[in-house]
């Protein structure tokens, strides 16, 4: 876990998107890709009773190009491991296509299940292969320092865990989150798995019976703030990506559009 891609839009919360990787770049040693899409110049709305007109969108695209290198100049200065690109909106540089070759896709939280924003996570959830950094819209103080760990028996839990050890290895503490009413979440098992690579850890265990699959995600969202973790870890499982808004799960989409805390994501 050494090489971020974030996507700056031009709007107000891109400097604290931009303070939290950062973070994670000095804690892992990694390093920082940071690119603002450029708006197009001419906008062409959706037809409306078979009429079409074209919006001028140049001195918007221009306002937010400025915006976006100005948080990064702000905030990431000289930085030697920071780089910035202002990219063409017709390039073939989709968010999948970028982050195949970097580790970490770092997003801003969602402020709902729809629209634009929706697309950009799903294609770095699922189509980059690598992890995804959701960025609560608010500063953090630390990162990294005590991290959760969701574990449910599934192949997405496994992958978030394996790709998360570097970000374990520096922690002061781990705690594993499990729940109580899956007999087969084995704390014990995951200790086991983290002793082997010298990343001792703590477990506590949160009760979901009877509750809706929101329901699950808010009591691993309680027991998270019980912990006292500043970063979550967890695999994306639930619904195929199909059946759901964003592709998951009902109570994995709670978890990602409520996080309080940095959320590192893996489908």
């Amino acid at each position: 876990m050494r090489r971020f891609l974030i996507h700056l839009d031009g709007g107000p919360n891109d400097a604290q998107s931009l303070a939290c990787a950062l973070q994670f770049c000095r804690r892992l040693d990694g390093r920082l890709s940071v690119a603002h899409t450029r708006q197009p110049a001419m906008i062409v709305p959706a037809a409306l009773e078979g009429v079409t007109s074209v919006i001028d969108n140049t001195a918007g695209s221009a306002t937010a190009a400025a915006a976006a290198r100005q948080a990064f100049e702000t905030v990431c200065g000289s930085q030697p491991f920071a780089s910035y690109a202002d990219v063409d909106p017709d390039a073939d540089t989709e968010t999948d296509a970028h982050g195949w070759l970097h580790d970490v896709t770092v997003l801003e939280r969602l402020g709902s299940e729809e629209g634009a924003e929706v697309a950009d996570f799903n294609a770095a959830l699922f189509d980059t292969g690598g992890l995804v950094l959701v960025v609560p819209p608010r500063p953090v103080e630390t990162v990294g320092e005590t991290v959760a760990v969701h574990w449910t028996p599934s192949p997405q839990s496994a992958r978030a865990l394996r790709s998360a050890l570097p970000l374990l290895r520096t922690a002061k503490r781990v705690i594993v989150l499990t729940n109580a009413d899956n007999p087969e979440a084995d704390p014990e098992a995951v200790a086991a798995y983290l002793d082997c690579h010298g990343i001792p850890c703590e477990s506590r265990r949160f009760r979901t019976h009877t509750l809706t699959a929101r329901g699950r995600g808010r009591a691993l969202l309680e027991a998270l703030k019980a912990s006292g973790a500043d970063t979550l870890v967890m695999g994306a499982f639930g619904e195929s990506r199909l059946a759901a808004m964003l592709g998951l799960g009902r109570a994995t989409a709670k978890v990602v559009t409520a996080c309080p805390v940095p959320l590192l994501i893996q489908a």
